[in-house]
């Protein structure tokens, strides 16, 4: 076995070495925003809710941006911290098809031009505000911790399963709407439903450690607890972020990072072969469309409507939890939806949108100091852990960011619990996050 993963090391770092060069990082880019565009025009702009309206000062704009931003780009792919991941993936499916959008479709010259300003601030702080280290404490204790929440998630796993399904496996990924429609009839305790839900963060990262301690049986009962976890309700992400962190663990090593955007030209033109000659876009539809277009789509509706709407400054968020009363009756993802689609619709946004609808104008400002923060501490309580044990969770928060507001990414999404249990990991290489 070791002499396979030697065998693997050498092939990714022969393959990887000639991406490292800052000339080929940069026409990288520059080929993947082209991409971008060509997808756009040869398919997402002559569906239904998109459409085609070429702006060549706003073409011309979004590659001269493109040409200054991959700079920081390369500057990413030099740092292994875990925010220069999420950098990387913002990049690719946020900012990139904001220019594409407004180049090719139906966002504004305005639009543009706020977003590549949001977009100097938040890659200008990334860059120049530094890390900082945090000393951790006796690691006796926290293994004692590590073995201490191990047990009681498999004692509450097991009790769930036991009481609510009578310990169901499911084992097929197609036939799972049922189950969840009987999972939401549940008569489940508040606390036992929310640790249900966080579970589905708590009980991958609880397999990583150990499989970063060579706790091989610990990995094994983790991988039974993730599939009851999975049978409970039928939700698909539950499996697919095991399997993904797991993934990741065994086959990331921290010299692909030069690889992220390559790797993007390739689903590229492995969607367009697709819908070229098998006459569909599943690839385009969900990496590009999905994770792309829509996000700067919706931005772009979010700021439309907030030029002549107030502000909701947070009220309806945490805000409203402690007496201030939002503008609005219904949350604003529903506003927005109401206000473009129907009556049903429900348009989550991130990055963009929490500018627009929570902070105004001087929000191009404020939320990448607050993104920046939640990166850091993600810097932080990563740091001298090896990549492979957080591309998997950097990959899934950068999605998340961009699709939803900062506080539920923080509170619901779990990101917040996944920065305490990191301090549970064992550390495996020189810290990059010295205190300045």
């Amino acid at each position: 076995m070791e002499y396979i993963l030697r065998k693997y090391d050498d092939y990714v770092t022969k393959i990887c070495s000639p991406f490292s060069n800052f000339l080929i990082q940069v026409i990288c880019f520059i080929v993947y925003k082209i991409m971008v565009d060509v997808i756009y025009v040869m398919y997402l702009g002559k569906t239904s809710g998109y459409g085609i309206e070429i702006s060549v000062i706003n073409i011309l704009s979004g590659y001269l941006a493109v040409l200054l931003f991959s700079y920081f780009i390369v500057k990413f792919c030099e740092n292994l911290a875990a925010s220069s991941l999420i950098m990387i993936v913002i990049n690719m499916i946020y900012f990139v098809p904001i220019t594409t959008f407004c180049g090719f479709g139906l966002g504004s010259s305005s639009f543009l031009f706020f977003s590549i300003l949001f977009w100097v601030f938040l890659s200008v702080f990334q860059t120049f505000i530094p890390c900082v280290s945090l000393q951790r404490g006796d690691s006796s204790v926290i293994n004692k911790l590590f073995y201490a929440l191990y047990i009681m998630m498999f004692a509450l796993t097991i009790f769930i399963s036991y009481k609510y399904t009578g310990f169901r496996i499911i084992t097929s990924l197609l036939d799972v709407y049922e189950t969840r429609a009987e999972a939401a009839a549940y008569d489940i305790p508040v606390w036992m439903s929310y640790v249900q839900h966080f579970s589905t963060i708590i009980i991958p990262m609880l397999i990583l450690i150990a499989l970063g301690k060579k706790k091989y049986l610990f990995v094994i009962a983790g991988c039974f607890l993730l599939l009851l976890n999975f049978s409970f309700a039928g939700h698909k992400s539950v499996l697919f972020m095991g399997i993904l962190l797991i993934l990741g663990h065994i086959f990331w090593r921290e010299e692909m990072i030069c690889m992220i955007m390559p790797g993007g030209i390739f689903l590229g033109l492995i969607g367009l072969l697709e819908y070229i000659f098998a006459n569909h876009a599943y690839v385009i539809s969900y990496f590009f469309r999905r994770q792309g277009y829509d996000l700067a789509r919706l931005s772009n509706e979010y700021y439309k409507y907030f030029m002549h709407n107030p502000t909701e400054i947070f009220r309806g968020t945490f805000l409203g939890k402690i007496g201030f009363e939002s503008p609005y009756k219904l949350p604003i993802a529903k506003v927005i939806g109401n206000n473009y689609e129907s009556q049903i619709i429900n348009c989550n946004n991130g990055l963009l949108a929490d500018v627009w609808s929570h902070l105004g104008g001087v929000g191009i400002v404020i939320m990448p100091l607050i993104l920046i923060v939640c990166f850091r501490l993600f810097d932080l309580v990563t740091d001298k852990i090896n990549s492979r044990c957080f591309i998997g969770l950097a990959i899934y928060y950068a999605v998340m960011f961009c699709n939803t507001t900062w506080s539920t990414v923080l509170l619901t999404h779990g990101f917040l619990i996944m920065c305490v249990l990191f301090f549970l990991f064992p550390r495996e290489r020189e810290g990059k996050c010295e205190k300045k």
